[in-house]
């Protein structure tokens, strides 16, 4: 603003004044500044950064900075943004002796401290944790050494120069979960000042400092091109094709990686219209990604950090389509999950299900028999092999081990006269004595021994941990192993090759059971 050009937008600005009021201003601000902080400007430039602000940052849940000239302009800028509704603003500039009251209500330095203590807080309602601050305007105070992660963007209306402007910029660089980029917005004209502060630094320290707009859009469609090549070989339309393709863990990692970046560079263009030729795939892959998620039981599979507008896009798509993202996959012993199967069109898929449910069942609750859930994974395994490409019988096979796989553990149990309990650290024991023999099967006399002292040692276990916090007590456990260790010993298949390993395996069972 130059010239001509200064003295029409004065007119324009302060045209309600009387001739005696404009010659005043000019005398006491000079053309430009007042032209500058005109409130008709300033409300202006308050509408276009609120309206970026809820567009791009507030959705994410960052906060911003708004540089201004003079601390006059600070207070402008707070009072305009709380008459067009804005979120809540705080003030922090340096203070005078003689300032009027408009000005000395933000130079407190312990309200100061405290509004800044409360700004690097995430947004939010709650008083102890969040703090409800999106916008903090200042004029030279924080714009060095001030560390506010959740900063992302810095509105600029004023002059910066050299390594003040670039230490500004660097505010909201600062890294934290969910921010892709550091955003600033200049409503001043620093991209001549930006130039020759670079120009301070090699060209080595300021490669890849700042990027506009333009630059991100190459990144936006190498990444849509790295999913969209991973799916290539699928042959079929149906989200369920995709589905399948996904079955092999290597495969899902590569797409959710490639995917997450896709998530990722969208967050950063939404919602430009560049990125409106993508949104059809985002939401199609985001929809394949919540269907993989729950037959495969995977919760890697995510875009929990890609940002809430691309969050926002996928999860309402695929509401949209009759799915709700937040409710997960039927768990195998619900009452309604063959029902669920059933549901599903193709034998290969409806297989595909609850072989994941399985598998999912078996890693649940692994612990709780590890030699038993670890039969049942072989088991699984086994009916898979034999059957690949045979849908129609895989599917009757698992749905026979379903079937079965509730009532099957307790059952093996009832059939030895042990408890479930008792069953478990038997599986272990049995496991442990057969393997150091180097057979599959033990005689009835050594059988009904591990049986036994499997027994025994349960009892033992049960009445140790009714000691307070037993297994924080290293001597109490001392003391538990040392039994193990007797009653092993005491048994025809005693051996010290097996005591150490059968006693670090009750122990970590011990825990599930008893802690």
């Amino acid at each position: 603003m130059v010239g001509d050009s200064l003295d029409a937008l004065f007119d324009e600005y302060f045209k309600d004044s009387t001739d005696d009021e404009k010659r005043e201003i000019k005398k006491k601000y000079g053309v430009e500044r007042a032209v500058r902080e005109a409130p008709a400007r300033i409300r202006w430039v308050c509408i276009d950064l609120l309206k970026h602000y809820r567009e791009h940052i507030q959705p994410n849940g960052f906060k911003a900075m708004i540089v201004v000239g003079s601390r006059h302009a600070a207070t402008v800028f707070k009072k305009t943004l709380d008459d067009l509704g804005a979120p809540p603003s705080e003030v922090v500039i340096s203070g005078n002796h003689n300032d009027p009251a408009y000005l000395a209500q933000y130079t407190d330095k312990t309200r100061q401290k405290q509004v800044i203590q409360n700004f690097t807080k995430p947004l939010g309602a709650d008083k102890e944790k969040n703090d409800p601050t999106a916008f903090l305007i200042v004029k030279d105070m924080l714009l060095t050494g001030f560390d506010a992660p959740i900063a992302q963007v810095m509105y600029i209306d004023r002059s910066l120069k050299d390594h003040t402007l670039m230490q500004a910029i660097a505010r909201v660089n600062r890294t934290y979960k969910g921010k892709q980029a550091g955003f600033v917005v200049d409503y001043y004209g620093l991209s001549d000042h930006l130039t020759e502060a670079l120009e301070l630094f090699s060209s080595d320290d300021v490669e890849g400092t700042y990027h506009s707009l333009k630059d991100e859009i190459p990144k936006l469609k190498a990444t849509h091109t790295r999913v969209a090549s991973l799916f290539s070989g699928v042959k079929g339309e149906d989200i369920d094709d995709y589905v399948l393709f996904l079955k092999d863990e290597d495969i899902r990692q590569q797409f959710e990686l490639a995917f997450k970046r896709f998530a990722k560079q969208m967050d950063v263009i939404l919602p430009d219209v560049a990125a409106k030729p993508y949104i059809p795939d985002l939401k199609r892959w985001g929809k394949i990604q919540n269907a993989a998620r729950n037959r495969y039981r995977d919760p890697g599979l995510n875009i929990s950090d890609a940002g809430e507008k691309v969050r926002k896009l996928v999860d309402e798509h695929i509401i949209s389509t009759g799915v709700d993202p937040k409710i997960p996959p039927v768990d195998l012993m619900a009452a309604n999950f063959k029902e669920s199967v059933e549901q599903i069109k193709s034998p290969e898929s409806r297989a595909s299900e609850i072989e994941s449910a399985i598998k999912h069942h078996i890693t649940v609750n692994l612990e709780e028999d590890p030699e038993y859930y670890k039969s049942l994974s072989l088991r699984l395994r086994d009916i898979i092999e034999k059957n690949a490409g045979k849908w129609d019988q895989q599917l009757e096979l698992l749905l026979e081990m379903v079937s079965s796989i509730e009532s099957e553990h307790k059952q093996a149990a009832d059939d030895l006269g042990l408890s479930e309990t008792e069953f478990a650290f038997y599986n272990i024991l049995m496991a442990e004595v057969t393997l150091h023999a180097g057979e599959d099967a033990v005689s009835e006399s050594v059988h009904d021994e591990i049986k036994t002292t499997s027994q025994d040692l349960v009892g033992m276990f049960d009445e140790a941990t009714q000691i307070v916090d037993f297994f924080n007590k290293p001597d109490e456990i001392k003391r538990m192993k040392k039994a193990v260790k007797r009653a092993i010993l005491d048994c025809s298949f005693g051996d010290k090759a097996i005591v150490s390993v059968v006693q670090d395996r009750f122990m970590e069972l011990a825990k599930t059971k008893f802690a």
